[in-house]
């Protein structure tokens, strides 16, 4: 620690010495290098009518749908500019901006969405790797869970059916990855080198914001987050293995009520296994979201099995979602979701990609208009650049 500090201070001093240099001698700035996604998809999907759905999917708030339409059009891209620069002592530096390319949220024809997923940079060295920016926490990025097709997927056990089964917007519906608190938060982020397949994780979220330069009211949102996280990856007698383990921790609100969900600390726990063999995974992965008094207090499971080989990738993966829901109401929100998922690389950065999706949600309220159920089929096209 103390020599990074003391390289970071002569770095500093060396761009302050040289700031009186004529500018035909000043260093190079970093090279700037664009990648990203795009997907295209389309696809036929089941819903039922005369149910109150979430905002999203076209909405810009939660109502009452009539008669849904079961054909559907939609796409997925990410444009991703980042760089990076070696110092002289072999520390290198860089940043990562992406771009949402479909932020699925006008209103009114004012773009309301998210436009820039994460910012942040990044400093790598023999000490690990620390972040600095808008990112997701240490748990999210070291977790492993049920696989999906192909190497980055869309379509896993993890991959919400919701965008062609919809969500009604009585039921709450929980991930085993997504973060308890806003996922892209400003935050600071370090990461241990891996030592005998084992890594640790831990990041810091002074205010639960994302895209916010200021203070959070403490007695109106949560503050002071900690996630700390470990994951192990190796080869054992020729099966692969990834776990990890995680949590997030927030504080209660100041002031709150003990009787309240604001008044509770929130503690939200994750695992995850893979194993695999040859050109077969299996998987799964569990969390806790302790928050009491909270709609999403609850667990969640999924389970899954892949298979790759060349370039064809088939995975059948599980996922089970029960949380409070409507607080004071007696029984879950309960959500189902089985995903058959596909995918074929038809060559360098194209990939033809496919799922069939079963889905249903119940509130515990038993209310017709806060259930829906369904499947799905679709075919996309997925660029990577």
């Amino acid at each position: 620690m103390n020599k990074l500090l003391a390289t970071s201070a002569l770095v500093a001093a060396g761009l302050v010495a040289s700031a009186g240099v004529a500018s035909a001698q000043a260093p190079a700035p970093i090279q700037v290098v664009v990648g990203g996604y795009m997907i295209q998809y389309f696809g036929m999907g089941s819903n039922n009518d005369g149910v109150n759905y979430a905002s999203g999917n076209g909405r810009t708030a939660a109502g009452v749908v009539s008669s849904m339409n079961k054909t559907s059009q939609q796409s997925d891209t990410e444009i991703w500019v980042g760089g990076r620069s070696t110092l002289s002592n072999g520390i290198v530096v860089g940043f990562d901006v992406q771009f949402e390319g479909n932020s699925n949220n006008y209103q009114g024809g004012t773009l309301a969405g998210d436009v820039i997923d994460e910012s942040y940079a990044f400093i790598d060295g023999a000490f690990g790797r620390a972040l600095l920016g808008s990112e997701n926490d240490a748990a999210y990025i070291m977790n492993y869970g049920a696989p999906a097709p192909g190497a980055t997927s869309q379509w896993g056990a993890n991959e919400f059916g919701s965008a062609w089964v919809h969500q009604p917007a009585n039921v709450v519906f929980n991930s085993t990855t997504a973060p308890i608190q806003a996922g892209d938060s400003q935050r600071l982020t370090y990461f241990t080198p891996r030592f005998s397949g084992f890594q640790l994780g831990v990041s810091y979220t002074p205010n639960a914001t994302e895209d916010f330069n200021g203070y959070v009211d403490t007695r109106a949102a949560r503050a002071n987050g900690w996630s700390p996280s470990v994951n192990y990856v190796n080869t054992i007698a020729g099966i692969r293995v990834a776990a990890s383990a995680g949590m997030a921790y927030y504080p209660e609100l100041d002031g709150a009520a003990a009787n309240t969900a604001n008044g509770n600390s929130v503690r939200d726990y994750s695992a995850g296994l893979q194993l695999g063999m040859g050109a077969f995974t299996v998987g799964g992965g569990y969390r806790v979201i302790d928050a009491p008094l909270s709609t999403a207090d609850g667990t969640v499971y999924s389970v899954g099995a892949g298979y790759q080989a060349g370039p064809i990738a088939l995975t059948l993966s599980y996922l089970q979602s029960n949380a409070n829901g409507t607080v004071g109401q007696t029984g879950d929100d309960v959500v189902k979701q089985t995903i058959l998922g596909a995918a074929y690389t038809m060559g360098p950065g194209v990939d033809l990609i496919g799922a069939i999706i079963n889905q249903s949600y119940k509130d515990e309220t038993g209310l017709a208009v806060n259930q829906n159920s369904g499947s799905a089929g679709i075919v996309g096209l997925r660029l990577f650049f």
